[in-house]
């Protein structure tokens, strides 16, 4: 498996495009720091490291209601069996790597099976009266099964990080909307976080990216799979 541990400034801004749903697009930019294969390589460690990696998710606002909230602080959407409400791309190495929501949707089943998560911290104080920080974690999944002419195709990518800031509160609280049943975030407020690398900063953030693929050739009877991380 292929390990990328990522440590990186975040920033997010808030877009909307005329034709379409309010989109939020969280960029990030930072520094692979640890490479772990298994099964045949992707990327070469030595090459990979210490290299920079940028990406972003693209989010559906109104696609990423109804989530609930589990505490007063925290809040959180399993989305599974409906419309996926992230995009995603990642480059590093000269190479891109796109998730879109192409293929949530599956025919066979007449259901989404879309696997995307997201988390959402507010601050405040735990049950214990520890204080808790302002975070979001985001989670993007995308699943492509392809029948070839020489074989059958499987391919996963997942694309997940999360940025947490113990110090100050960037993130307005977990508010009502009209016609929601469950408190949701406020995704339109506007922000940017930045982990400046100072010692006990209160900052910290981590993500990862995820490939596999897996290839039955129907004439050689073998199988090729990249399972990385």
């Amino acid at each position: 498996m292929k390990n990328l541990i990522l440590i990186f400034p975040l920033c997010l801004q808030f877009i909307v495009l005329p034709t379409s749903a309010a989109l939020m697009k969280f960029s990030f930019e930072g520094t692979i720091t640890e490479v772990v294969n298994s099964g045949n390589e992707l990327w070469d460690p030595a090459a990979v490291v210490g290299t920079t990696i940028k990406g972003h998710f693209l989010m559906d606002t109104e696609l990423a209601k109804g989530g609930r909230e589990e505490t007063s602080y925290y809040w959180w959407n399993n989305i599974d069996s409906a419309p996926g409400a992230l995009t995603s791309n990642v480059l590093f190495n000269a190479e891109q790597y796109s998730l879109s929501s192409d293929n949530d949707y599956r025919e066979m089943y007449d259901a989404y099976v879309t696997d995307e998560f997201l988390e959402y911290y507010s601050g405040d104080f735990d049950e214990d009266g520890s204080p808790v920080a302002d975070g979001i974690t985001l989670t993007d999944k995308e699943i492509e099964e392809t029948q070839l002419s020489t074989g059958y195709l499987y391919k996963s990518e997942k694309l997940s990080l999360g940025f947490f800031d113990g110090i100050n509160d960037f993130l307005t609280d977990i508010r009502h909307v009209p016609g929601e049943f469950e408190p949701q975030p406020d995704w339109l407020q506007d922000f940017i976080w930045e982990d400046d690398g100072t010692p006990n900063n209160g900052k910290f953030s981590y993500g990862s990216f995820e490939y596999y693929e897996s290839f039955s050739d129907i004439n050689s009877n073998q199988n090729i799979h990249f399972d990385s991380k």
